[in-house]
């Protein structure tokens, strides 16, 4: 169903409208080299986790290809990816999918509304796939265990710069082959200060019970170069509910160079949505360099009571190649 309506939007973007066709073709490198410094023998992280899950030795975590093609009211967006990322986090879907980061398409109905249908990135949670949208190098645990993807059908609502609403017609958690009707939402607030409000859900049946999820996060700016966000997680399933919660300060020290410190804590002891019962806190500290305005280096040591003290370092290259 979804396959066949976005190749019905594709074609109407085509050939529908006598604009010009605009287009843009981009690629994103995430390498990294980690360590753990409790465990020096380790090759590789815990199942609980999707990325940066080698080590020692480097690896690419995230490798993308980027297209998008515009032509009046039309949006058409693919990116298509490889590494370890996708080897870890896509592992139940068949075939060619593993390699599919996003394909949809927009419509935009009026200034203020749109339809996006295909395969997208999560509404859900402050943390990307792309570690280049991030604050730290490592994933936070409420990042790392909600959906970084999903398929279905979004409506977005904007009255206004500060203000904006998304619905959701979904096809489950995280999925692209499978079909379990789901509902998302998501509102984010700004207000004149910069302070900013996001709050996400999702309602579903994963085979289990009814799930319902929030995802709730404030950004702050607190100065011209430092800003303060917190975030927390909790879900429900048969009775039973996980939890978990993150805060960043982030400092942007000198123009290239920029500090994030960043506090967490997750439990889900009775393994609901975990393969196992988990209660973990840590602490990280990543720094960055920007080499260019397409090129970063990023590095991270982070402690867990559950791992100890791991390292990464890191090279990410975020690239426009024109049109």
């Amino acid at each position: 169903m979804i396959k066949g309506l976005l190749l019905s939007l594709m074609v109407a973007s085509a050939f529908g409208q006598a604009d010009t066709l605009h287009y843009s073709f981009g690629a994103y490198a995430e390498t990294y080299y980690g360590h753990s410094l409790t465990n020096p023998q380790a090759d590789e992280k815990s199942a609980l986790f999707y990325n940066h899950t080698t080590l020692n030795q480097p690896a690419v975590n995230l490798g993308l290809i980027e297209f998008l093609a515009s032509k009046s009211h039309w949006t058409i967006r693919g990116d298509f990816m490889l590494g370890t990322y996708s080897q870890k986090n896509l592992a139940a879907e068949p075939g060619m999918l593993k390699n599919i980061y996003q394909l949809n398409a927009t419509l935009a109905l009026s200034p203020k509304h749109q339809l996006i249908l295909g395969i997208m990135p999560s509404h859900i949670g402050l943390e990307s796939a792309k570690n280049w949208e991030n604050s730290s190098f490592t994933r936070s645990y409420i990042a790392e265990n909600s959906p970084y993807y999903e398929s279905g059908l979004a409506w977005v609502y904007s009255p206004s710069q500060r203000v904006n609403l998304k619905l959701f017609a979904l096809t489950g958690w995280q999925t692209m082959h499978k079909f379990r009707p789901a509902l998302g939402t998501q509102l984010t607030i700004e207000n004149a200060k910069g302070i900013r409000f996001n709050s996400s859900g999702f309602i579903g049946d994963e085979g289990k019970g009814l799930r319902v999820f929030y995802d709730n996060y404030v950004q702050i700016p607190l100065s011209n170069s430092v800003s303060w966000t917190l975030c927390e997680d909790v879900g429900f399933e048969s009775g039973n509910f996980w939890h978990g919660g993150s805060t960043f300060l982030t400092w942007q020290v000198r123009p290239k160079w920029k500090l994030t410190g960043r506090l967490e804590y997750y439990t889900d002891t009775k393994a609901i949505i975990l393969a196992e019962s988990f209660s973990d806190l840590s602490q990280s500290l990543s720094a960055d360099y920007q080499l260019t305005s397409w090129g970063m280096l990023r590095t991270e040591w982070k402690h867990s009571e559950k791992w100890g003290n791991e390292v990464l370092l890191g090279v990410l290259l975020n690239l426009n190649l024109g049109q």
